[in-house]
């Protein structure tokens, strides 16, 4: 269970010793570096300031960004063919803006979705202060995963909260959050973020996702709840399968590609509480953090804990804590 790489952060903002010529210098490199290069101009002067937290897995890239306003242009200039292409999902947490790309012009705001590519310019607009969760994939996996062509997916179109494409921009914004308190967990989460990007676009572009990418809604729908309830030790998969509106041969075969299915899924999510709480709390008892971890009992729990770590808690509280 590996996580995905450690947040790197990049803290930017005017000061007495640095101008705000010099912080929007220094922001405008930060960007190209953790994106694609961009041309960032202020809307007004004052203090500026600006944050990136960006974590990277295995084919995609999650950050949240926190700034003060600003004008952000991809320039035709700044757009080279051998450059590999992206594909972005902003989900926006904080303040409004304007997006615009492919003659169309979308409102960021309200926990609103838009996508965006790098192949082609854009232009995004934030008066006052404003932060999203930005996602960035590969362009070439997501046409790949929908069947939609590069030029047929919907930019600068806004997608509300509401509706699947709300799920999945729910979905990025708690896998930002979560990267910071348990990346192990994340990175499995992670996995299936190409497949539900995958499936936005098909929606909005007006297809029936086909079963790859319908089957990643289901299963991230699934993973969702798991994830909500796994630390009840009365959660049966009959409970998952009803809470998502599937059989339970259906949410088996969702998660086939785990070696033990959707059991091994709660189980390891039921390990990482618990390891959580042993490194946190040394004299709380075994028993106790067996239940708060959702285990029905201390023998399902030492059964599961060997299982996943190859010793007992004990023993690892002994080593590790």
């Amino acid at each position: 269970m590996s996580g995905g790489s450690d947040p790197a952060v990049v803290d930017v903002r005017s000061t007495p010793e640095v101008s705000e010529q010099q912080a929007f210098e220094q922001w405008e490199a930060a960007v190209a570096q953790a994106y694609v290069p961009l041309v960032v101009t202020p809307v007004r002067p004052g203090e500026f300031r600006a944050r990136i937290v960006q974590s990277r897995f295995d084919d995609m890239d999650i950050s949240t960004v926190t700034a003060t306003g600003q004008h952000i242009s991809r320039l035709p200039r700044l757009i080279h063919e051998p450059d590999e292409p992206y594909l972005f999902a902003s989900i926006t947490t904080q303040g409004s803006g304007w997006l615009e790309q492919d003659g169309r012009v979308g409102e960021m705001a309200n926990r609103g979705l838009m996508l965006y590519v790098s192949s082609r310019p854009f232009t995004a607009h934030f008066e006052q202060n404003w932060g999203v969760v930005a996602v960035q994939v590969p362009l070439s996996r997501v046409v790949r995963a929908s069947g939609v062509p590069s030029d047929r997916i919907p930019t600068a179109v806004r997608f509300p909260p509401e509706g699947a494409a709300g799920i999945v921009g729910r979905f990025f914004c708690g896998l930002a959050q979560l990267q910071q308190t348990a990346p192990e967990q994340a990175a499995v989460l992670a996995r299936h973020g190409t497949g539900l990007l995958a499936s936005v676009v098909q929606l909005a572009a007006g297809e029936t996702p086909h079963e790859e990418a319908g089957q990643a809604l289901a299963r991230q729908h699934a993973l969702t709840y798991i994830q909500r309830h796994f630390a009840d030790p009365g959660l049966t998969v009959d409970d998952v399968a009803a809470a998502c509106s599937v059989s339970r041969r259906t949410l088996y075969r969702l998660f086939e590609e785990d070696d033990d299915g959707v059991a091994a899924v709660l189980r390891r999510l039921r390990i990482e509480r618990a390891l959580a709480l042993i490194r946190t709390d040394q004299t709380r008892p075994l028993l106790s953090i067996a239940r708060a971890s959702g285990f029905v009992s201390e023998r399902q729990f030492y059964r599961a804990f060997r299982r996943e770590m190859g010793m007992t808690p004990g023993e690892f509280r002994t080593e590790y804590a």
